[in-house]
């Protein structure tokens, strides 16, 4: 009998490969749904105002179509399981990791075992180190698609600089409840236990003992917060974009208060007193942010808007009433997709079009149109190379460092391939698989995660999640934020976090690892190389065992 439990362990522990296959059957399914939408009535509306109700018909009916006509869901299938890596291991949960120290150990629910899913890269440079991915809501692991080749082998991607060479070994775990780990059953599974789950899965991966960085925007950044107040032994540093942070206070941090005040006082006009901050942060937007409610900026996970904050009430406050719509209509979960996007969305929108996405003719066009543009651009590229061994630093960013280091050296980069300020245009394949992703597990259980997310980040619930500290070096990339939108000023940071690395870019993107992914690349590279060469941190590498 002992035996059988010991083995029972073991297979509980052990980690198996894992390839996406759905069945037949449920892609029959809803292909049904599709074919038996009803859609409903709209308003006559001016386009600038198209989107004031949510999303409109005009930009659904099209997708739908694609949807039924044209895409080929095995073939995206076969695409992410080939570039995506996948595992599955079982995971006992709670892990006991309180963020509140008030809190009396084992007070915590028990939850029972989770097959928690992951995509796992072991890079082949020796000085690869650990990267914990944390992905989003309303995204999943396949966010990872289009940067994990070049995490894991800078030669895909090459630059030059501080970090430029910079490899690494990429996990990138789903949220229980999300893609395909299983959802917790029982209530009030959130940030500690997602971030408790994903230390056990690099513990098991044999990277917690040595440590590991981590990287997370939007809702991936609170988690990666738990992440450095839960298991600062093992989360060594963090890279996040575009986070918001409470105003600095004389309570919580008193020098992290004056610096701002005496900035503000003066705009950050003069750089002996700007302390880091810009003129922009004391813009009116900002003003907005401040003057928010609390539930409301917790619920952002990223830069504040109305819509933003609408939206996050709407799914995350009556999780199960949403579901019961979501969880049986494709159509429904891709009009709250498109939603989500297009709030969040950096996007003008095209000549003859109604909304950031292209219609499918367009779309046609434009595909044409960046092949030839990468040809001439990557042939302008070497040629630069050729001609000059330091080319200037990439015009389209300004960088901040935080701590002293040495002068950057940034020669030509991907960073020149697109035009400053350029939006990303999102193709109908790219939103119909985000959306099957939300779409396979049924969205219930990530709106429940949701909930117990927004509790655990808010400062009027649990203020010690932005009050406590954290002595983890801590790297943000901010980018342009979407027109309307405000963002909290980069430099608050430093009251909750030891702030050690920021740029500041004026290209725009909400999910940098699908809309920038090369600045994010270099910027993840720049930021942890950076801190290993400073001596910021230090990980030991080759801990990991061979899975």
């Amino acid at each position: 009998m002992a035996n059988t439990t010991v083995d029972e362990d073991q297979e509980q522990d052990s980690i198996q490969p894992y390839g996406m296959h759905v069945s037949s059957r449920y892609l029959d399914l809803t292909r049904r749904k599709l074919e038996l939408t009803r859609l409903p009535r709209e308003l006559q509306l001016p386009d600038n105002r198209r989107w004031e109700y949510g999303t409109p018909k005009a930009v659904l009916e099209p997708l739908i179509d694609f949807w039924l006509e044209k895409y080929d869901w095995r073939t995206q299938e076969a695409l992410f399981n080939n570039a995506l890596p996948q595992f599955r291991t079982t995971i006992r949960i709670p892990v006991h990791s309180p963020l509140d120290s008030s809190e009396l150990p084992g007070s915590q629910p028990a939850y029972p075992p989770l097959r928690v899913h992951f995509v796992y890269k072991r890079s082949k440079h020796r000085n690869a180190i650990p990267l914990l991915f944390c992905h989003s809501w309303p995204s999943s692991f396949v966010e990872l698609y289009k940067i994990i080749d070049a995490l894991t082998d800078p030669v895909s991607l090459p630059s030059y600089g501080i970090g430029a060479q910079q490899a690494f070994h990429v996990v990138a775990p789903s949220i229980p409840g999300f893609g395909f780990s299983d959802a917790s059953p029982v209530e009030g599974f959130g940030l500690r236990e997602t971030a408790g789950a994903f230390d056990e899965v690099m513990s098991r991966l044999g990277y917690a003992k040595g440590g590991y960085v981590v990287h997370g925007s939007g809702w991936g950044f609170n988690i990666c917060r738990a992440l450095a107040l839960c298991h600062p032994q093992h989360c060594l540093a963090v890279h996040t974009t575009n986070p918001s942070f409470p105003q600095p206070t004389m309570r919580r941090n008193p020098m992290a208060y004056l610096r701002y005040q005496i900035a503000n006082f003066t705009g950050a006009k003069f750089s002996f007193f700007n302390f880091g901050y810009v003129p922009a942060d004391f813009s009116p937007a900002p003003q907005t942010l401040k003057n928010t409610q609390s539930s409301e900026f917790s619920a952002l996970g990223g830069s504040f808007d109305a819509s933003d904050a609408a939206l996050a009430s709407q799914y995350s406050q009556r999780p199960q009433t949403v579901s019961y719509s979501l969880c049986d209509s494709p159509v429904g979960l891709l009009a709250c997709m498109l939603d989500a996007l297009h709030s969040r969305s950096n996007s003008s929108t095209p000549s003859g079009s109604q909304s950031p996405f292209l219609s499918l003719s367009e779309l046609s066009d434009q595909a044409s149109q960046q092949a030839s543009q990468q040809a001439s651009q990557q042939a302008s590229q070497q040629a630069s190379r050729k001609a000059s061994q330091q080319p200037s630093t990439a015009d389209d960013e300004v960088e901040l460092q935080i701590r002293p280091a040495p002068a950057s050296q940034t020669a030509l980069s991907p960073r020149h391939s697109e035009t400053n300020g350029q939006d990303y245009t999102w193709a109908p394949t790219e939103i119909l698989s985000w959306t099957m992703m939300q779409w396979l597990p049924g969205p219930e259980a990530g709106l429940r995660w949701l909930k117990q997310a927004s509790h655990d980040s808010s400062p009027a619930a649990n203020p010690a999640f932005w009050e406590t500290y954290s002595t983890v070096p801590l790297g943000i990339s901010q980018f342009r934020p979407p027109k309307g939108s405000a963002e909290s000023p980069l430099m608050w940071a430093e009251a909750v976090q030891n702030l050690a690395w920021a740029k500041r870019h004026q290209r725009s993107a909400r999910w940098p690892a699908w809309e920038a992914p090369d600045l994010l690349v270099l910027d993840v590279r720049e930021c942890f190389g950076g801190m290993l060469e400073r001596g910021v941190v230090s990980i030991a590498r080759d801990t990991a065992e061979d899975n």
